[in-house]
């Protein structure tokens, strides 16, 4: 392998362990969202269905996501999972807001304090229900490659049938790869989960 082919490897792995995304080439995407986005109908706790592969969740099962008004158009999120091998629980806490709140699109920004030199992560929701799913989107540029996360994110912990096609239709008709996708493990998790 050259000198420079090397670089470029290691400038893809590197990324990879960063943001925690398989690579691709070219720029983000710049997907459609859920215009007229009602925050307040999208609050509360929702589980993880599916989620393309992220290293800060390697080995996570039971994971969850809640969301809060916290006013100002700042919305908390309390992300938790459980550790598959020691059984811990870990969470993390952020704040969300929406890129441009005057236009209505489901397009957030989401920062995680805790974790330095995060910044801001993007976090779009291509569709929602608001009661039963929402498909999310993370997409990050790093030289000639991006690093995209989708995930699959349900009221339910055992979303139905329907829930699944519709979902699996929308990312299909954005050209995401439903093969990608990896399953979040849902049971045995504690109600208070």
């Amino acid at each position: 392998m050259s000198a420079q082919g090397l670089a470029v490897l290691l400038v893809l792995v590197n990324a990879a362990v960063i943001y925690g995304q398989i690579p691709s080439f070219g720029r983000c995407p710049d997907f459609p969202v859920v215009g007229h986005f009602a925050a307040n109908k999208y609050l509360g706790k929702w589980y993880e269905i599916e989620k393309y592969f992220t290293i800060f969740e390697l080995g996570g099962t039971c994971i969850t996501a809640t969301y809060t008004d916290l006013g100002n158009g700042t919305i908390g999120v309390f992300n938790a999972m459980t550790e598959m091998l020691s059984r811990k629980r870990r969470t993390i806490s952020g704040t969300a807001v929406l890129d441009d709140p005057s236009d209505g699109q489901a397009k957030l920004s989401v920062t995680f304090p805790s974790i330095p030199f995060s910044g801001k992560a993007p976090y779009w929701v291509l569709d929602t229900d608001y009661d039963n799913y929402s498909v999310v989107w993370s997409c990050n540029n790093l030289a000639l490659f991006n690093f995209q996360i989708v995930w699959f994110l349900s009221r339910s912990r055992n979303p139905t049938e329907e829930v699944r096609k519709k979902v699996y239709h929308t990312m299909e008709s954005l050209g995401l790869s439903t093969n990608r996708l990896q399953v979040t493990e849902q049971t045995k998790c504690p109600e208070t989960y």
